[in-house]
């Protein structure tokens, strides 16, 4: 005879989105959008274009944009724009005016185009320090 399994209880209570979202997974969702959002914002725009190069690769036009930290050459997938300045964390809408201020900067030189393996580097430094 089997037996009955206990329901699973949730450790954190879900008190968002009717019930059933933790706040963390609220925030982080709030947070996700607006990176979302970022990524065609007009400065992040311009210093992908001011680290690009276009190349005759095999009879074609290439645009290869060249990462600031290891100096590599490489495809759009492979980049992505780094804040000089940390952009932090999104745990509460007390700290969303913050966080949309450093994620939105109107300053391309606090920007920088960099590797994917350079920004996770980049990110896991800054983690540290915090």
């Amino acid at each position: 005879m089997r037996s009955k399994k206990k329901p699973v209880v949730a450790r954190v209570p879900r008190t968002r989105n009717n019930g059933t979202e933790t706040d963390s997974m609220h925030m982080g969702k709030i947070r996700a959008g607006l990176r979302n959002i970022s990524r065609w914002w007009k400065p992040f725009q311009v210093a992908l274009r001011e680290a690009s190069v276009k190349c005759n690769i095999g009879g074609k036009i290439k645009t290869l944009y060249k990462c600031c930290k290891c100096k590599r050459m490489l495809v759009r997938q492979s980049v992505e724009v780094n804040h000089i300045i940390p952009v932090g964390s999104l745990k509460s809408y007390a700290d969303l005016p913050g966080f949309c201020e450093r994620l939105f900067v109107e300053d391309t030189s606090l920007l920088e185009v960099v590797c994917k393996e350079c920004h996770a580097e980049i990110t896991k430094e800054q983690r540290k320090k915090v």
